[in-house]
C-alpha cells in the first residue's frame, strides 16, 4: 500500500509540473503582447522647435542739432575758455644807494685782468668814478647794491662770465646801459652779447675817445 502511495504521489507531482510548465508558455506571448501594448500607449515625445523671437528693432530718435555758430560766436567762445596768461613777474625793487661822484660818471668795469681795468681807470680820470669786478658775480653783487651809470663788462672772465651776468643784471635793472667789452670781433660774438641784454658791443683794445663817446651816449656827462 505504501508502494502505491509513493507512485500515486510521484504521478500527481509530475502533473503538477506538466501543468506549471504549460502554463508558463501560455503566459509568454500574452506578456510579449502587454509589453508592445505599453509601448504603444506611451505617449510619443515629438520634437517641438521653438522659433526665436524676432528681435526688436530700436527706433533712434531723433537728435536735436544745435544752431550753427557764427565765426565771431566761436571767437568769442574760444577766448572765454582759454585761462587768463600770467603777467610776468615785476622786477624785484632794489634799495640801491647813488653815489655821488660830483658830477662825474659813475662806472663799474668787471674785468678780470687788472692792468685792463688799471688801463681804463687812467683814460676816464678826471671824467668818470670807476669800481671793479674781477668776475661776474660780483659785477651782479655789485649791481645790486649800487646804481650805476654805465656797466663796462667783460664777456671772458672766471666764475661767471659777461653773458651770464647781463643776464642776471636784467632780471632786476632794464635801464643800466651794460656795454660787452672784448677781444672777440666777430658777429657771432656781437649778435650773443645784443642778445644777453648788452647796449653795445666794443672790442679791445678800448681807446680813450671810444669811452668818452660812450659816456657821452648813455650819460648826461
Amino acid at each position: 500500500m505504501m508502494e502505491v502511495g509513493i507512485v500515486i504521489l510521484v504521478i500527481v507531482v509530475v502533473i503538477a509540473a506538466v501543468v506549471v510548465m504549460m502554463k508558463k508558455r501560455k503566459n509568454q506571448p500574452e506578456d510579449k503582447v502587454a509589453v508592445n501594448e505599453e509601448a504603444n500607449e506611451r505617449p510619443q515625445v515629438k520634437s517641438v522647435v521653438v522659433a526665436a523671437e524676432p528681435e526688436e528693432k530700436t527706433i533712434e530718435k531723433p537728435v536735436a542739432t544745435e544752431p550753427k555758430q557764427t565765426e565771431k560766436e566761436k571767437t568769442a567762445l574760444v577766448t572765454a575758455e582759454k585761462p587768463a596768461m600770467e603777467k610776468p613777474a615785476p622786477a624785484p625793487v632794489l634799495n640801491r644807494k647813488k653815489v655821488d661822484t660830483g658830477g662825474l660818471a659813475h662806472i663799474l668795469v668787471a674785468e678780470d685782468n687788472m692792468s685792463n681795468y688799471k688801463l681804463i681807470e687812467v683814460l676816464l680820470r678826471n671824467i668818470a668814478i670807476t669800481e671793479n669786478a674781477i668776475n661776474g658775480k660780483i659785477a651782479v653783487e655789485r649791481a645790486k647794491e649800487i646804481e650805476y651809470d654805465i656797466i663796462l663788462m667783460d664777456v671772458k672772465m672766471p666764475i661767471m662770465n659777461g653773458m651770464e651776468a647781463t643776464q642776471e643784471i636784467r632780471k632786476f635793472d632794464t635801464k643800466v646801459p651794460i656795454i660787452a667789452v672784448t677781444a672777440n670781433v666777430l658777429d657771432f660774438d656781437k649778435n650773443m652779447a645784443l642778445a644777453s641784454g648788452c647796449n653795445a658791443f666794443v672790442p679791445k683794445p678800448i681807446t680813450r675817445q671810444r669811452l668818452l663817446d660812450l659816456i657821452g651816449e648813455y650819460t648826461n656827462n
